[in-house]
């Protein structure tokens, strides 16, 4: 691969995390190492900005990377379950580089009460959530230790997706075309701020895994892949 081909590409130790931008918007907040699961405004300590170099994230304290799946069933699911409505083909809008509190339903966020509600019928302690676009899953556990919530699968999709990726992340699309399309995506999602301290501040945050969405980062739903109850595929657009 030609050395001046990609030298925008950034790469940074610490995850973001965005908080809902209010008329003005302030400014990101970085997270540390752990994270609340809540969906309301995060807002960590304040960590020094310095300009990341080429250097590849560690994930090995992660609660969605590290957690260990349960044993898989040589059958097929032979049950039936269904995504909350919500989460079906166009129940809601929501572009997945934005904060969850973002979502909109008909025009309207979604009510505290909703986001409570089972993400499935019958309800599930655990779901994983892949899509073609990612090497990752998206491993989704129920907060309230019960079953997984709508407010579960915003904060786990939202919270893996902003997960800074490698150098060997990077080199591992299959090809250079990917490479730049993945690019492409990474300076649209900074370039979209109009404010030039977020502007600036998403852009030294470095590449993360929606880039790897190469710009289909528009939630379309989930749907049970039909072999396990609690996995499941992510549609985007």
């Amino acid at each position: 691969m030609p050395g001046k081909t990609f030298k925008q590409v950034r790469f940074a130790y610490k995850n973001t995390f965005h908080s809902p931008p209010p008329a003005t918007p302030p400014p990101l907040s970085f997270s540390a190492s752990t994270v609340p699961s809540s969906l309301g405004p995060i807002t960590p300590p304040h960590v020094a900005h310095g300009l990341p170099g080429p250097s590849p994230f560690v994930m090995g304290t992660s609660s969605h990377s590290s957690s260990k799946l349960p044993p898989k069933s040589p059958s097929r699911y032979s049950g039936h379950v269904q995504p909350h409505y919500y989460l079906e083909r166009n129940g809601l809008g929501w572009d997945m580089m934005d904060h969850p509190s973002m979502i909109i339903r008909k025009g309207h966020p979604i009510s505290s009460r909703a986001l409570r509600e089972p993400a499935t019928n019958p309800p599930l302690p655990f779901m994983i959530i892949t899509t073609p676009y990612l090497p990752w899953s998206i491993k989704v556990h129920a907060s309230n230790g019960s079953y997984v919530t709508l407010e579960d699968i915003f904060d786990a999709t939202y919270r893996s997706l902003r997960t800074n990726i490698s150098q060997a992340d990077f080199n591992s699309f299959p090809s250079q075309n990917d490479q730049r399309r993945a690019t492409r995506a990474y300076e649209q999602r900074y370039r979209r701020h109009r404010n030039a301290r977020l502007y600036e501040e998403e852009k030294r945050s470095g590449m993360k895994r929606v880039d790897f969405l190469m710009g289909h980062s528009r939630f379309e739903g989930i749907s049970n892949n039909g072999r396990r109850p609690e996995e499941w595929h992510l549609h985007v657009t």
